[in-house]
């Protein structure tokens, strides 16, 4: 797994993949969000969040509060 190996980019592109082929699969977005925020992708990470509690992913409401204002 990419994540496991810290290849962010590479994580990413898996998380990409995974939204292509099911564009609600509320947990890649999630994932892809929290990378991009460790890679300082501040507004990347803040669209992927929102996406994911667009489609009810409400435990990522506190990330938005703290860092997506």
């Amino acid at each position: 797994h990419c994540l496991a190996l810290k290849d962010y980019y590479g994580a990413i592109g898996d998380y990409s993949k995974s939204i292509e082929i099911d564009p609600d699969y509320t947990s890649a977005y999630v994932n892809r969000g929290f990378v991009k925020y460790n890679l300082n992708d501040i507004g990347g990470a803040c669209k992927d969040v929102k996406k994911a509690v667009s489609l009810g992913f409400i435990d990522s409401q506190n990330f938005l509060g703290q860092e997506c204002n």
